[in-house]
């Protein structure tokens, strides 16, 4: 089966993290990854959702596609940004939660653990840009 071009999902609600996740796996397997790939770009897919939902009143758009070799991922918001946005991937650092200011916690970090290349940008204008790629490894066909 040939997945869609571009898969895109408004989220505005919580409920929207589950949904984005669930069709992000789906145009993953579709677009060829395997198995594990997908479920590591449903799991990128759901925690930038859910920061669409924490961190904004209005929500966003996570965008999929395929780029050559590569899986493309976009997360778009239209929240207050971030003064250092090199902060979402900071994670605990071995602490068992994050100090005030220090870290959102670890989803930045996940999903800069689960790719291959991910960036994240102040929009101009308001808002959040996280860009990731994860390299298209197509899944061992076993033969008998």
């Amino acid at each position: 089966m040939v997945p869609e071009s571009r898969l895109t999902v408004v989220v505005r609600h919580p409920v929207d993290s589950v949904v984005a996740a669930s069709l992000a796996r789906r145009f993953g397997r579709e677009s060829g990854l395997s198995a594990a790939s997908s479920a590591e770009v449903a799991l990128v897919v759901s925690e930038l959702a859910t920061n669409l939902v924490r961190h904004t009143r209005q929500g966003g758009t996570v965008e999929l596609w395929r780029e050559d070799a590569w899986l493309c991922i976009r997360a778009l918001d239209r929240g207050p940004g971030m003064a250092e946005p090199e902060r979402l991937f900071a994670g605990r650092e071995g602490r068992p939660g994050p100090l005030p200011g220090e870290s959102l916690g670890e989803g930045g970090a996940a999903v800069r653990r689960l790719t291959d290349e991910v960036r994240v940008s102040n929009r101009e204008g308001g808002g959040l840009e996280v860009f990731a790629r994860k390299r298209m490894t197509r899944e061992a066909r076993r033969t008998w």
